[in-house]
C-alpha cells in the first residue's frame, strides 16, 4: 500500500485530518482539496477565505485559500471537513476592474497582464499576434476575457501548484514509466462515445476590418472523426482572421472527438517511476490490451485519494494527446481512440 504524507497548512499551521480527495485537470482553471479534519479544540478547526497550502511530501501542490469550513455533531460526537481552492479562483468568480476595459496593440501575454486586476498571476507559455483592440465585456472575470483568446489559438488553462493560471497549447511535458496492466494499474475504465463524432467542423465569425468576402464572411473547415454527415458549425467569438478560424477549427475537430474517447485508471501513489508527482497536460503511455490501448495517452485530469484503509491512490483521466493539442501518438490502439489527423482546415472566403 502506497503512502505519501500529504499535509494542509492553514495560516502556516499544518491542521491534521483523517483523509483527503485531491482534483486538478488540464481544462479546470481552480484545483482544489477535501479534508475530512480530526479536530478535538475548542470551537471550529479554521474559518473560510484563510491563506493554505497542500504539500505533498516536499512539493507544494496547491496554493490558495479555504473555501468551506462545514461542521455536524450529535451529543456524543462531532465531524469537520474542509474544503480548499487555488488562488486562481480569484481569476474565475470576480469581475475585472479595470479603468476603460480595453486595450490596444495587445497580444495575448499583455491581455492576462494587463486585465490581471486582481494580481493572480498568468503565466502564458505561447506566442500570439498581436490584435488591434481587446475589449472585456462589463462584469466578465479574467478567467472568461482569457478563455476567448485561448479558444482562438487552440490552447488550455489551467492552474499551477503555485496558484497562478497557466496558458499552453501542447502538453506541458511526459511522465516517466507507463501504465500497465497487471503491473501497477488497480482499476481502469473507459467510455467510446459518438456523441461528439462530426465528418466537419466548420467555425465561421466575422473581422471588423475590411469588407471583402474574407472579412465579411470567413470560414474554416476541418475534418473531423463521422463516417456519416454531422456537421458542427461554430461561432468564433472576436477578431476572425483566417489563421484564427483555421486554428479554432483544427482544435475544435480535435477536442470534439476527444471529449467522447476516454479511460481512467487507478494507480497506487501519486507520482511516476521518477518521483515526479503526476500532472495534468503530462503525457503518459498506456499498455492496457484489456481496454484496447497501446499508445501515449494525455492526463486531463486527476484525483488522489488519501485514508486510512487504503493508502494514496491516484485516478488519471486519459485521453488521446490530439484531443488536447498534442501530436498523432502513433500507437497500436484499437481504432476507436483515434481523434482527427494531421489534415489541415482550409480556409474560405466568399
Amino acid at each position: 500500500m502506497a503512502f505519501e504524507t500529504i499535509t494542509l497548512m492553514v495560516a502556516g499551521v499544518p491542521l491534521p485530518f483523517t483523509d483527503c480527495t485531491l482534483t486538478a485537470g488540464a481544462e479546470q482553471a481552480v484545483r482544489s482539496g477535501s479534508f475530512e479534519v480530526a479536530w478535538t479544540g475548542p470551537g471550529l478547526p479554521c474559518r473560510e477565505d484563510t491563506p493554505c497550502v497542500v504539500l505533498i511530501s516536499d512539493d507544494v501542490w496547491l496554493t490558495g485559500y479555504v473555501r468551506d469550513v462545514n461542521w455536524e455533531h450529535d451529543r456524543a460526537s462531532r465531524r469537520y471537513s474542509v474544503s480548499v481552492v487555488s488562488r486562481t479562483v480569484d481569476a474565475t468568480e470576480t469581475s475585472i476592474d479595470h479603468p476603460t476595459g480595453s486595450a490596444t496593440d495587445v497580444d495575448l501575454k499583455t491581455i492576462a497582464k494587463t486585465f490581471d486586476t486582481a494580481g493572480v498571476g498568468v503565466e502564458v507559455v505561447l506566442a500570439t499576434a498581436k490584435k488591434a483592440v481587446h475589449q472585456i465585456l462589463p462584469g466578465e472575470t479574467l478567467f472568461q476575457t482569457l478563455e476567448r483568446e485561448a479558444r482562438a489559438h487552440g490552447a488550455l488553462i489551467y492552474d499551477t501548484p503555485k496558484g497562478k493560471l497557466k496558458i499552453i497549447d501542447k502538453p506541458e511535458g511526459r511522465h516517466k514509466g507507463a501504465l500497465r496492466l497487471g503491473v501497477n494499474i488497480v482499476r481502469a475504465s473507459g467510455t467510446l462515445s459518438g456523441q461528439f463524432n462530426y465528418d466537419k467542423v466548420k467555425v465561421r465569425g466575422q473581422s471588423s476590418f475590411g469588407t471583402r468576402g474574407g472579412a465579411l464572411r470567413p470560414e474554416a473547415e476541418a475534418k473531423g472523426t463521422a463516417d456519416r454527415k454531422r456537421t458542427l458549425i461554430i461561432y468564433h467569438e472576436g477578431e476572425a482572421t483566417s489563421e484564427r478560424v483555421k486554428k479554432r477549427a483544427g482544435w475544435e475537430a480535435k477536442r470534439a472527438a476527444g471529449k467522447g474517447k476516454t479511460a481512467r485508471f487507478t494507480v497506487p501513489g501519486c507520482r511516476d517511476e521518477e518521483g515526479k508527482i503526476y500532472a495534468p497536460n503530462h503525457l503518459i503511455p498506456v499498455q492496457d490490451d484489456w481496454g484496447g490501448l497501446r499508445q501515449d495517452m494525455i492526463i486531463a485530469a486527476l484525483t488522489i485519494r488519501q485514508d486510512e484503509d487504503s493508502g494514496t491512490t491516484t485516478e488519471l483521466t486519459v485521453k488521446d494527446p490530439r484531443a488536447l493539442g498534442g501530436e498523432n501518438p502513433r500507437g497500436e490502439s484499437a481504432e476507436g481512440w483515434a481523434a482527427p489527423g494531421a489534415t489541415p482546415p482550409t480556409f474560405r472566403e466568399d
